[in-house]
């Protein structure tokens, strides 16, 4: 029987897979030398990747993808939905990440970035319908917290009925006892 893992730890190979596809890919983009507009976004968008600036490297890279479809298309995508994939990131969620994934998959078949991106869809799906049973369980967990504060209500309720009912049934045990000495007098 081995113990659970926290949550947290449950994303720490996500986070690290997430950092390094990242890191390659700017990297990547350090070794080209295209002079012009192409060569300026891409040195923005690595520089971003570098500060951990999720917001702006999916900004750059969305007009990377914009500007050059042909030529850095599916790179961008693949760069934008590893972003959202990112637990580290404010902003990251899965369903978008999933969705850039899918679209490089769908435009870009020829993709060297093809096969990650399906293994990225496919354990992101798999990681969404986790997160949504989870979710579902703690409603589960929040009704049955808010049903069993209910009948702690009642309970102590009851419990302080039933000792009011005994003072009660006291006091007339009582008054029968004053009654039938007098009675037998």
């Amino acid at each position: 029987m081995g113990r659970k893992h926290s949550r947290q730890r449950q994303h720490v190979f996500l986070c690290i897979a997430c950092w390094l596809s990242l890191s390659l890919v700017g990297a990547g983009c350090a070794l080209l030398h295209k002079p012009g507009q192409e060569e300026k976004f891409l040195l923005q968008a690595e520089s971003s990747s570098d500060t951990n600036d999720f917001s702006k490297l999916v900004v750059y890279w969305r007009e990377i993808y914009e500007l050059f479809p042909d030529t850095r298309g599916d790179q961008a995508l693949y760069v934008m939905g590893m972003a959202y994939a990112f637990p580290k990131n404010p902003d990251a969620n899965y369903e978008t990440s999933m969705n850039l994934f899918k679209t490089l998959i769908r435009e870009y078949p020829e993709s060297v970035y093809i096969n990650q991106a399906k293994i990225w869809t496919h354990i992101l799906d798999n990681s969404i319908k986790i997160e949504k049973e989870i979710d579902k369980k703690n409603k589960e967990i929040n009704l049955l917290k808010n049903k069993i504060k209910a009948e702690d209500k009642k309970n102590r309720d009851l419990t302080n009925q039933i000792k009011r009912l005994k003072e009660i049934d006291l006091g007339i045990e009582e008054k029968k006892r004053k009654i039938l000495p007098e009675n037998g007098q």
